[in-house]
């Protein structure tokens, strides 16, 4: 199976999984403002180590994203988009110092 199957059909699962359980995703935490002027906060209840670092549930401005943190090089993998980001402000920044301690 090639990289963008792959990623589609791990979003689709964790898009189901979050549409079945919604009470497992409702406890957003504040991390401030992206440089773009959104806020950024974190499903503190999506958290959990996986294969690929970090995985966490994520919302910049009105969009939920579904990520993987690599706590040793402060990266972050999104899968909707299948790309890599560092952090670009204080709240990216502070996100992942919160995913990564938890």
């Amino acid at each position: 199976m090639n990289k963008a199957k792959v990623s589609i059909l791990v979003s689709g699962i964790m898009s189901l999984f979050t549409a079945v359980y919604p009470a497992l995703a409702e406890n957003w935490v504040y991390m401030g403002k992206a440089d773009t002027g959104e806020d950024i906060s974190v499903d503190a209840d999506s958290i959990y180590a996986g294969k690929e670092g970090k995985r966490f549930i994520y919302t910049i401005g009105n969009e939920t994203l579904h990520a993987a943190a690599n706590c040793n090089n402060n990266t972050w993998y999104v899968l909707e988009y299948d790309t890599t980001y560092s952090p670009q402000s204080n709240a990216t920044q502070q996100m992942l110092v919160y995913v990564c301690q938890y």
